[in-house]
């Protein structure tokens, strides 16, 4: 088994997923990135979704509800075919999301997304975050909680 730990690596596509398009908002980068089968899971989800065009659609949601979103990668473990990076996400919420209208308020998270990758391509994200801390930080915390 070889594990790496290591700093960015450019041609890694886990990191190109955070740092060009959740960071940038670079949809088109998704079609390169993601194999046709991938499915994206997220705590803020009902259910996985599949597919590049859904992942496009899921990145643009939360991008207008936070333009200013940065992902930084921490730390990046690579085993096989599998990619764990670690993160912290920033920004302002300053759009609407799922019905939540802007705050105004800034938020840091930290985030660990695991990746499985086939032939160079992304097949598979699973992504662990604070969400609770996100509702708390930007003032949203859903009624009963």
């Amino acid at each position: 088994m070889t594990v790496e730990y290591g700093p960015k690596s450019t041609a890694n596509p886990a990191q190109l997923m955070l740092r060009e398009v959740w960071s940038t908002g670079d949809l088109e980068l998704i079609d390169e990135l993601v194999a046709d089968r991938h499915v994206h899971h997220d705590p803020l989800l009902e259910e996985p979704i599949s597919g590049a065009s859904a992942l496009k659609e899921w990145v643009a949601t939360v991008r207008t509800g936070s333009p200013t979103l940065t992902k930084s990668v921490r730390e990046t473990y690579v085993d096989g075919n599998a990619v764990v990076l670690t993160y912290t996400s920033t920004g302002t919420h300053d759009g609407e999301i799922m019905g939540i209208a802007p705050t105004g308020r800034s938020f840091e998270l930290e985030g660990t997304s695991v990746f499985r990758v086939d032939e160079g391509k992304l097949v598979e994200t699973v992504d662990v975050w604070d969400t609770f801390g996100l509702f708390s930080q930007i003032g949203a915390v859903p009624e009963g909680v």
